[in-house]
C-alpha cells in the first residue's frame, strides 16, 4: 500500500508581499548593484527597512535565494562581457545572455532557473519583465530540444532495497549504523521521502526542517508509523502533512526497522536519524553508504543510483502494480504532473 497523506488541521497564514523593494537588488538576491529604476521607488522608513529585509528574506527558501544570487550573478557577468546595458534587464540583453549560456554549454535547466532569477528581480525593481517574452521562451524550448539529456537516475526496486538491507550489517561499521541505514533507507523507499527530509547537509548545519524525533508516532495497536512533516519542496509555508506508513512485513519492513532503531536511538530531541554520537546523519554519509551498498552487490550501471532513487523506485513499484495517477501523486505528495518524470516503466 501507498504512504498516506493526511493533511494538517492546523491552518498557516500566507504571507504575502505588500512592498516593492527598488533602486537596487537585495543583498540576498545578488550582489551586484543596480541602478535607480525609476522616480517612483517605494523605499520603507528608516525605522521599517529591518522589518522590509527580513519579510523579503523570508518570502523564499534558502535555496532559492542561492539559486537567485547564482542567476543575477551570471547575469551580469555576461552583460559586462558582452557590453549590454543590464539593468533593467531589456529583451536584447536577456536574448544575448540566453545565447551567450548556451554557446557555452550551460544545461537547459541551469538557464531556465538563471531567467527565473531575473523574472524575480524585474518583480522585485517593478519594471517590465522580459523573459516572458515569445522570443526568449522560443530560444529556450530550442535549448530543451537540443540540449535535453534524459535522467539516468535509476530505481531502488523493492527487491533491491532488500538486497541493500541484508548487506548493510555487512558493510557497515557496526551494528546501531546497520540498524540506522536499515531504517533510514526503508522510511525513504514506503515514505517516498526526499533525502532532504531526511538529512542534514551538514554535521553542524541547520536542521529544523529535517524530519525530527518528535514528528514520529509509532502505534503499535495498528502497526504503522505517523510522520509529521512539517515543511517540504512544496510546502515552503509549513502547513504540514502526517504519513501514514503500515507494516509491509518482509526484511525492509519500515515499521519493524524504524522500531528497532528508535529503541537503541540515544535519547534526547533532534533529527529523527542521529549516530551513537549524538551527531545528525549528513546527505553525505546517506549517499555514500548507498553507494557503497550498491558497489557490494555489483549492480549493473550502478553509477545511476542515487538517493532520490527511493523515492523513483517507490514510484515505480506503484505505477507496476496498477495504483492511479492521484494515488501517486498524492503518496510523493507532488503538486504537478511532475510526478511522471519518477516512473520508469521496464521496455521489453
Amino acid at each position: 500500500m501507498p504512504a498516506t497523506s493526511i493533511s494538517s488541521d492546523t491552518p498557516v497564514p500566507v504571507p504575502s508581499i505588500h512592498m516593492i523593494a527598488v533602486g537596487q537588488i537585495p543583498a540576498s538576491s545578488s550582489t551586484c548593484q543596480a541602478t535607480p529604476l525609476s522616480s517612483t521607488s517605494i523605499i520603507p522608513q528608516y525605522h521599517l527597512q529591518s522589518e522590509f529585509a527580513k519579510l523579503l528574506d523570508a518570502s523564499v527558501s534558502a535555496n532559492t535565494h542561492k539559486s537567485h544570487r547564482a542567476g543575477m550573478a551570471a547575469y551580469y557577468k555576461v552583460c559586462k562581457l558582452l557590453d549590454c546595458a543590464p539593468s533593467p534587464p531589456s529583451l536584447n540583453s536577456v536574448v544575448q545572455f540566453v545565447l551567450h549560456s548556451s554557446s557555452s554549454g550551460l544545461a537547459y535547466s541551469t538557464v531556465r532557473s538563471y531567467l527565473s532569477a531575473i523574472s524575480f528581480h524585474c518583480k522585485l525593481q517593478s519594471v517590465p519583465d522580459p523573459t516572458p517574452e515569445f522570443l526568449v521562451t522560443k530560444l529556450l524550448q530550442g535549448m530543451k530540444r537540443l540540449k535535453h539529456k534524459a535522467d539516468t537516475r535509476l530505481p531502488i526496486t523493492k527487491t533491491i532495497l532488500h538486497s541493500i538491507i541484508q548487506i548493510l550489517p555487512i558493510i557497515c561499521t557496526n551494528a546501531f549504523e546497520a540498524t540506522l541505514f536499515s531504517a533510514a533507507f526503508s522510511l525513504a523507499f514506503h515514505g517516498f521521502l526526499r533525502v532532504g527530509e531526511l538529512t542534514v547537509n551538514t554535521r553542524k548545519g541547520h536542521h529544523q526542517n529535517t524530519i525530527q524525533i518528535h514528528n514520529l508516532s509509532i502505534n503499535q495497536d495498528t502497526q504503522s508509523l505517523l510522520l509529521s512533516i512539517r515543511f517540504s519542496k512544496t510546502d515552503q509555508f509549513g502547513k504540514g502533512t502526517v504519513l501514514q506508513i503500515d507494516r509491509q512485513g518482509g526484511v525492509a519492513c519500515p515499521y519493524q526497522l524504524v522500531k528497532k532503531y528508535v529503541s537503541i536511538r540515544p535519547e534526547g530531541s533532534g533529527p529523527l536519524f542521529r549516530h551513537f554520537d549524538l551527531s545528525p546523519l549528513t546527505r553525505y554519509q546517506f549517499t555514500g553508504v548507498l553507494c557503497k551498498a550498491v558497489k557490494h552487490l555489483d549492480l549493473p550501471a550502478r553509477s545511476g543510483y542515487k538517493s532520490h532513487s527511493f523515492r523513483i523506485g517507490a514510484s515505480t513499484d506503484l505505477a507496476l502494480k496498477g495504483f492511479s495517477s492521484d494515488d501517486i501523486q498524492r503518496s510523493g505528495r507532488w503538486k504537478s504532473a511532475s510526478y511522471k518524470s519518477y516512473i520508469r516503466i521496464p521496455k521489453f
